[in-house]
């Protein structure tokens, strides 16, 4: 099997005809980055490459009531940087005497809680701040 850097004269003239920017490759141990500026194809070391993991989401209230960050009848609230799963109540509205979960959009950590337990909000509030995990689908 041939060394991909062996290549990198081909890989880029098919970046300068393809007239592309740039052409990123990573592997487990390293990456190769060639940047075409119009006049030439250059080989680009030691830049670190942004993070491409998950956005964090937020977490909105679906409807308006009295945010609790725990059911009335436990003690404890869920605990940040918990794993969570699609579904998972996250915490609740009330709303008179009826209860609404608020739902974990899809699987992830728990990283922040953004209203103290007892605020009234509104439709749309920001509740908390969800990182999916990556690879589990929404």
């Amino acid at each position: 099997m041939s060394n991909p850097l062996d290549h990198v004269d081909q890989l880029g003239a098919w970046l300068k005809d393809a007239n592309l920017a740039l052409l990123e490759l990573r592997g487990p141990s390293a990456t190769l980055r060639l940047v075409n500026d119009g006049a030439s194809v250059r080989v680009v070391e030691g830049e670190e490459s942004p993070s491409v993991d998950a956005p964090s989401m937020t977490v909105r209230a679906p409807s308006p009531g009295i945010f609790l960050d725990r059911h009335p009848l436990h003690e404890r609230a869920i605990a940040l940087v918990a794993d969570v799963r699609a579904g998972d109540p996250l915490g609740f509205l009330q709303i008179g005497p009826l209860l609404l979960a608020v739902p974990a959009p899809r699987a992830g950590t728990l990283t922040d809680v953004l209203v103290a337990h007892g605020t009234i909000v509104g439709y749309g509030t920001p509740l908390f701040v969800l990182q999916p995990i990556e690879g589990e689908a929404s």
